[in-house]
């Protein structure tokens, strides 16, 4: 069994307009396949600026920084598991942990570096054990999807998400969504358009000025198709 250790550090720089709603936090961007064996470190954070100035009577909940690791390890070639810790300081206050997720992913069409890929995933956030506050549990599942026609790469995964346990206050699931549309360049960098987005309830969903979307330009640099150790380092920007 051949073990080899990816790190891929992740730097994104989101900027909140001056409007009263919630500045995002770090975004992933979920691949498909797996590797028998193969350990994975991915570093996203997340520096927000712009931030609306909030008044004593305001109740906003906004971010400075957002710090997040994510550790994966390959259990098979299909099947792979994901732990990740997240960190925030909200503006003016300490650092502190945020949430945790514990990710499951199935792996039902590999890509392989061919045209077309498709997994399910599965997380759990358990906040009611690790996370000071009134945070609720919360369940996610759905599909990684990748279309890859010539140099492009079209990544998209929807999730439906239900809070759990006694500090839940959803009617009904909510949706979240992240995609991804990259063109590479060379072997060597690529450029991106991002997308992500998040529905709390979809009975309540409202208008589309009153969801969350943010979108964003984003560069590639990747390690050098012969090197032992595979990296890639991604930085970008986004409005909300």
């Amino acid at each position: 069994m051949r073990k080899f250790l990816r790190t891929v550090p992740w730097l994104f720089a989101a900027t909140a307009l001056m409007t009263a709603i919630k500045a995002q936090a770090e975004y992933e961007i979920p691949e498909v396949d797996a590797e028998k064996g193969a350990i994975e470190a991915e570093y996203r954070g997340a520096s927000h600026w712009g931030l609306p100035r909030a008044n004593e009577e305001d109740d906003l909940d906004l971010l400075r920084q957002s710090h997040e690791v994510e550790f994966q390890y390959g259990l098979t070639d299909w099947w792979m598991l994901r732990l990740t810790p997240n960190v925030e300081q909200p503006d003016g206050e300490s650092i502190e942990l945020a949430s945790i997720g514990v990710e499951t992913q199935f792996v039902l069409v590999p890509r392989r570096g061919g045209t077309f890929g498709l997994a399910l995933m599965a997380g759990y956030g358990p906040n009611s054990l690790f996370v000071d506050g009134d945070d609720p549990d919360e369940f996610e599942f759905g599909p990684v999807i990748e279309a890859a026609p010539g140099p492009w790469l079209f990544t998209f995964n929807p999730r439906l998400f239900d809070e759990v346990g006694s500090a839940q206050d959803q009617e009904w699931l909510g949706f979240e969504y992240a995609a991804q549309a990259r063109y590479s360049v060379t072997d060597r960098w690529a450029l991106a358009v991002l997308g992500f987005g998040e529905i709390e309830e979809l009975v309540h969903a409202g208008p589309f000025e009153a969801q969350t979307h943010v979108f964003g330009p984003s560069l590639y640099v990747f390690s050098a198709p012969e090197a032992e150790q595979e990296w890639s380092l991604g930085a970008g920007a986004c409005s909300v």
